[in-house]
């Protein structure tokens, strides 16, 4: 089975650590991506291909080209950084279907805790499967390209479709 999968989040969230920690098993500090990188991961006869995306908005569109590709898709965003979750509230706005998966990675947990955001996602986005991150955390990239695997395996009749009305998460 092959899983289209692209990943979402502000420049800086971390987006390519995450990958890059899976795949290389360690993270190195990367430079900015520019425009749309592609990624491949093997997991129990699933492979995973991955577009690792530029967080600047100048690269929106290109965004939204690749992202029709997919059947899952990853939002990243910085648990010190409040503002970047609002990003991810406005892009699931945006590129919500429902033949799709979601899932809304809170990284970064070693500077800042996920709690108040896993509540405040897993509420207004019931159909976001939230984890969290940090590059403390031993196999952290894998576990996690794992874990995105497994569930877009599941038949969509196991997973959670939600009958609430779309609405985005405002930050104060």
């Amino acid at each position: 089975m092959v899983i289209q999968c692209i990943f979402i989040g502000n420049t800086g969230v971390g987006k390519t650590s995450i990958i890059q920690q899976a795949i290389s098993k360690k993270a190195t500090r990367i430079l900015p991506t520019v425009g749309v990188e592609c990624q491949h991961y093997r997991f129990k006869e699933t492979d995973l291909n991955i577009w690792d995306t530029s967080g600047l908005d100048n690269f929106h569109s290109l965004i939204r080209m690749f992202e029709k590709q997919c059947n899952s898709i990853v939002y990243v965003f910085d648990a010190s950084s409040p503002s970047t979750l609002q990003s991810i509230c406005d892009w699931h706005d945006e590129l919500y279907d429902t033949r799709k998966k979601y899932f809304c990675i809170c990284n970064k947990i070693d500077l800042s805790s996920s709690k108040e955001f896993e509540t405040r996602i897993t509420h207004l986005y019931p159909e976001i499967h939230f984890l969290e991150s940090s590059i403390d955390i031993t196999d952290n990239g894998k576990r996690l390209l794992q874990t995105i695997i497994e569930y877009s395996n599941q038949k969509d009749e196991d997973i959670l479709t939600p009958s609430l009305p779309r609405s985005c998460c405002k930050i104060s």
